[in-house]
Order: C-alpha cells, then structure tokens, then sequence
C-alpha cells in the first residue's frame, strides 16, 4: 500500500468521526469559493501550478480577477483567454454550487432518472449524465477491492448493449444486425454477452468486473485476482478449470464447486457471488438498459448501495461528496465520449 493511499485512508477514518458542525466546516473549505476561507488561511498557488495556455500553449499568463464563484482567473498575453485552472477535484472545476452537487447526490441514492435528477437540480440533461459518470468514476478511484478470508467467485452475463451510440453518429456500427422490437433474447443469436466478474468475501468486500465478451482465461483472473484477494486466502469458485492454475499460482487455498447450490463442510459456497449477479441485473433493470461501455460505473453504484446496507448509518449523502471531493480521479467530457464500446477495452476504464 502506497503512502498515498495510507494518508487517504486516515483522513477517510477521521473523518467518521466528526461532528456535524465541524462537516460543515470542511464541506465550505473543500469545495466553496476561496472567499469562504477564514482570513488569514487564504493561500492562492494555483497560478504556481499554470505551466501553459490550455489553447495556445503560452507561457506568458497573468492573474486576471475572479469568477462569479470567487475561483482565480487566469489570462494568456498572446491569445487573450481567460480561464480557470482546475484543481484534481471532479467538483472544483465545476461552476455549479455545492449545494447543487449535494441535491444531485440524493436524487442518485433515491435512484432517480437522469431526466428526473436534471428537473430538480437545475441542470441541463447532459450535465445531470455527465455529473453521474463523473460521481461514479470517482467512487470506482477511490473504493477498495481488497478481498481477504473466504472469498466467492461466480460469473454472471449480461446482454450486450449499444444504447447511446446510435443517435447522430453516422460512424457507428454494431457489427451484428440488430435485434427487432418484440423478439426476445433467448429468440435470437445476434446479441452478445457481456461476461461480469463478480468477488465478495464475508467481511463485505465487494470487487466486480466486466472481462469481456467470452469467459475469462487464466492469465486474464491472474491479472484480476493478484493485488485484490489476499495470498492465503481461500476462494470458492464456479466449475471452471481455470481457477486450479490460478490458486496455484497465487497461493490460495481453492474450493472448486461442482453445482450450483453445492456446500462443502457447510462453509464454503458461492451463493453470496451469485446473489450478487443476480442483484446485478435486479438493479440495471430500473435505467431501462445501460450500454456496456459505462457498465463498470453502475457496478460501483451498486457496490456503494451494498456498503450502505452493510453499514447502516454509513456512506451517506454527505459521505459521497467527500469521497468525491477528496478523489484525483479526472473525467473531461472527451474521455467520457471516446470509452471504448468493446467489453475487451472496458476492464481498464478511465
């Protein structure tokens, strides 16, 4: 573990134990304009921090007042631009109010539409879809997937999907004919599906992926499996072969079933992987489709909402912000945009 994530991991514990008042406080020196810093503590270096125009790529650049939200401005002498250097923070650059984000944030742990979350924010529909990407890559950056103890293995498949990518673009094609309206899946052999991984152990670890179109193979659950489960630890896994070389090459200790409902010494099974796949699918279901490309994000969702559950009081409305708000993790629309559609490209995201 590097001292990075150490340092982070700290300020994640102390911050479970702050009052109310003092949230508050943190909330306004994190994320409000710089004004609402207490005077005396105002420390301004992000005009150390500009090395070039982000247009012209000038190194001549002078402060330039602020904006409306009390953020530096800077300007180019050579093309005249002004701009705003960003901080890591997916919620600094935005011109949006922190009481927008937190609105945003309960109407996704209310489960609401991109449509609906737009309405009651205030936002354009593009900016609520780009605020959700941008919420859950975060989460994806920051979240652990360490696994240790007894660890479940299982698979699960889901229809490949395309949804977004057919409106104006002219480019665009699936590479299979598409399925007509009213034709069932199990009807047609056109559609391809989608493998996800999916990890838990009994202390509510939770580590799931998308692999890919066709069963993952051994160097592949070697790649996924090394720095997630603990060496020692014992997995339980589905009757695929590969998971022999695996253990054996990362030093656990394999429970290989041989049915689906199979339990060995009434401890070791799966049935908890396998809840999870298919609560997967329960939980896709409420956003009438979801394209395979952003698939890995809404398996975050649902592995945050599993957290929550599990924690009770834990990782609540304020708790996202600040997970949020503490993450390096950067999402510019362009990247958004060009995330592969191909589930062999989508294990490493953003």
């Amino acid at each position: 573990m590097s001292d990075e994530t150490k340092k982070n991991d700290e300020i994640f514990e102390s911050i479970k134990d702050l009052k109310p008042s003092q949230i508050k406080y943190l909330e306004n020196v994190l994320l409000s304009p710089e004004s609402a810093i207490p005077e005396g503590k105002q420390h301004d270096s992000s005009h150390a921090e500009v090395l070039a125009c982000p247009k012209c790529g000038s190194s001549s650049i002078v402060k330039f007042g602020r904006n409306r939200l009390g953020k530096q401005r800077h300007r180019c002498k050579d093309c005249r631009r002004s701009f705003v250097i960003p901080s890591k923070s997916p919620l600094r650059c935005s011109k949006k109010t922190v009481q927008q984000w937190l609105l945003y944030i309960e109407c996704m742990a209310k489960g609401m539409s991109i449509r609906e979350s737009a309405a009651v924010v205030a936002i354009n529909i593009k900016t609520s879809f780009y605020w959700r990407h941008k919420i859950l890559n975060a989460l994806k950056t920051e979240m652990k997937d360490n696994l240790s103890g007894v660890v479940e293995i299982d698979e699960t498949a889901l229809p490949e999907s395309f949804k977004g990518n057919h409106s104006r673009n002219e480019e665009f094609s699936m590479g299979r004919p598409p399925r007509k309206r009213g034709v069932k899946l199990s009807e047609t052999y056109t559609v391809n599906r989608i493998r996800v991984i999916c990890c838990l152990d009994r202390r509510e670890g939770i580590f799931s992926q998308v692999t890919g179109i066709k069963r993952p193979g051994i160097q592949e659950l070697i790649a996924l499996l090394k720095d997630r489960v603990k060496t020692g630890s014992t997995i339980c896994t589905n009757n695929n072969a590969g998971y022999l070389t695996v253990a054996r090459n990362l030093d656990l200790k394999l429970y290989k079933l041989a049915f689906s409902n199979q339990v060995i010494e009434e401890t070791y099974h799966n049935q908890k992987a396998k809840s999870f796949g298919r609560e997967l699918k329960g939980f896709l279901v409420d956003f009438n489709g979801v394209a395979t490309k952003y698939l890995n994000n809404y398996i975050t969702w649902l592995k945050w909402n599993c957290l929550r559950k599990a924690c009770n009081s834990g990782f609540g409305v304020m708790e996202m912000l600040l997970v949020v708000a503490f993450s390096s993790a950067w999402l510019r629309v362009c990247d958004l945009r060009n995330v592969s559609s191909m589930p062999e490209t989508a294990c490493v995201w953003i």
